[in-house]
């Protein structure tokens, strides 16, 4: 009713419409409005009435009219003649107005078979033809009646059309043509239309009511769209066939027909983005639910992959930036609460991502501190035994033992602080202190035991003992006689007796030592 009075009030009052700094026009209520109707037009309607009020046009017999309707007058006694649906009652007391109705069936295009693909066209030769027979007969059928059949034929047309669209985009050309063309000086508002001037005869019920059901069918339509284009962009990201981020096929989708609908009313592209947001509420719920459980499972191999991460996390700050700005942009109450909800879907999401990842991380970091750790306890010793204790007791401290194991208890400390629970890599400098003070070969042949048995899984350290043993100050003969001990151990690994690895290591180190010293 409210679209109903504001068209009613522009077609009395002759004003007008206003068209904004952007060229976009102005919202009349209930998408009720024109931009082709210029002030020159609207004079010209003006000017019409009163010519029609001062020229009286002579009668027209029954027959010149179906002449110039193009149908036989008998028309009038065929059982099967159409009768105008406007004013049935007209039928029988105004004859004419039947045989427009002939004229009209008779004239105007029929529905294409494939509207979706020849919609555009069709309605170019709607307009030609419906333009062309009015400016034809307006002259000498100046009637209410012709009019009337006109505007009925047209929307009856129109309904049909509404039926076999299956995309929103045509809905849009379908709206955008009523509301802009139908009114235009390219229709109802043409200059040749001198004496019925058909704006002033417009159905303004049947007018509206149609906008609203071509609306309602609009956003239907949009829904459906939407539906389909997210599930197929989900289908895609689980497939991995996906061309581009999540994010931006997500945002394309849901702003394309808002966009779009913007070209003709903001309150229409207003409903049309409230339908795509309740969309992309479902969509993100299903993303949840399935990346959720993906990451989650990835997050418990032994490597996890970290890309898988970093995307969700990417697709959830975009796609909450996106919405965001679409918080700022809009008024609606109802926008703002869809809004609200998406951005806690997302802002949960990338709690959960950023756990996950961060947890990753940690484990990773373990890792590669625990390869630190062994890497740096194994330079310090490599180190430590090129340099004679001499030089050590003089220039650093008198118990060269008791100062290797503080810096082993230092470095142990540091790392299981920065990583807890980390493996004890200090195990051979810590038995330093206790391999200097063993006085007797015996003692030396059981702490050398208890060092391979305890660092067996450390090799690097572990070959370098015979070097250790040297640096220790025992002879040839007396390593050889550890290297016996070592080879009744579990675990060791016999070499040929002619030239085993304990006695090649030996030689490599005491030429080291040398070349140090």
């Amino acid at each position: 009713m409210k679209g109903f009075k504001a068209l009613k009030s522009w077609r009395n009052d002759r004003r007008p419409l206003v068209e904004s700094n952007s060229n976009d026009i102005q919202d009349v209520p209930d998408l009720i409005y024109d931009n082709t109707l210029t002030q020159n037009t609207l004079n010209t309607h003006e000017e019409r009435g009163q010519q029609s009020e001062e020229q009286i046009t002579p009668p027209i017999t029954l027959q010149e009219a179906a002449h110039l309707l193009g149908v036989a007058p008998d028309a009038l006694t065929s059982e099967d003649g159409p009768l105008c649906s406007m004013r049935p009652d007209l039928n029988a007391e105004r004859p004419v107005v039947h045989l427009m109705q002939i004229s009209v069936d008779q004239h105007f295009p029929k529905t294409p078979a494939d509207v979706d693909q020849n919609l555009q066209r069709h309605l170019l030769n709607v307009q030609d033809a419906v333009r062309e027979q009015l400016v034809r007969l307006d002259p000498r059928l100046h009637s209410e009646g012709l009019i009337q059949c006109y505007h009925r034929q047209i929307f009856e047309h129109l309904d049909d059309l509404l039926q076999n669209i299956s995309s929103s985009q045509n809905h849009l050309l379908l709206i955008k043509w009523v509301l802009q063309t139908y009114l235009s000086q390219d229709l109802l508002g043409h200059p040749g239309l001198q004496y019925t001037d058909p704006i002033k005869k417009v159905d303004l019920l049947l007018f509206t009511q149609w906008v609203s059901r071509a609306e309602e069918q609009f956003l239907k339509n949009v829904e459906t769209e939407n539906t389909r284009f997210l599930e197929n962009i989900l289908q895609n990201e689980r497939s991995h066939e996906a061309q581009d981020e999540l994010y931006v096929d997500t945002i394309q989708c849901i702003d394309a027909m808002p966009r779009e609908a913007l070209k003709i009313s903001s309150k229409l592209s207003d409903q049309a983005q409230e339908v795509c947001l309740r969309e992309l509420l479902t969509f993100l719920t299903r993303y949840r639910d399935k990346q959720t459980d993906i990451l989650a499972k990835t997050a418990k191999m032994n490597k996890p992959e970290t890309k898988q991460f970093f995307k969700t996390l990417n697709n959830c700050k975009e796609l909450k930036q996106h919405i965001h700005t679409k918080a700022i942009q809009t008024k609606e109450s109802s926008l703002k609460d869809i809004i609200t909800k998406a951005v806690a879907m997302l802002e949960n999401m990338e709690a959960f991502t950023l756990k996950l990842l961060k947890e990753i991380i940690a484990d990773i970091v373990e890792r590669v501190m625990d390869e630190a750790y062994k890497l740096i306890a194994h330079i310090y010793f490599k180190r430590l035994i090129k340099i004679s204790q001499r030089k050590l007791r003089k220039s650093w401290h008198p118990d060269v033992g008791q100062e290797v194991a503080k810096d082993a208890e230092h470095l142990h400390s540091i790392i299981s602080y920065l990583v807890p629970g980390v493996g004890q890599w200090n195990v051979m400098l810590l038995k330093v202190g206790e391999l200097l003070d063993c006085k007797s070969l015996v003692a030396t042949k059981m702490t050398v035991a208890s060092m391979q048995k305890e660092c067996y899984t450390w090799s690097e350290d572990l070959e370098l003992l015979p070097a250790l043993l040297q640096w220790k100050g025992l002879s040839r003969w007396e390593i050889g006689e550890v290297q016996n001990v070592l080879e009744d151990l579990p675990g060791f690994q016999p070499r040929p007796k002619t030239a085993s690895c304990f006695t090649r290591l030996l030689s490599c180190c005491t030429r080291e030592s040398t070349a140090t010293s």
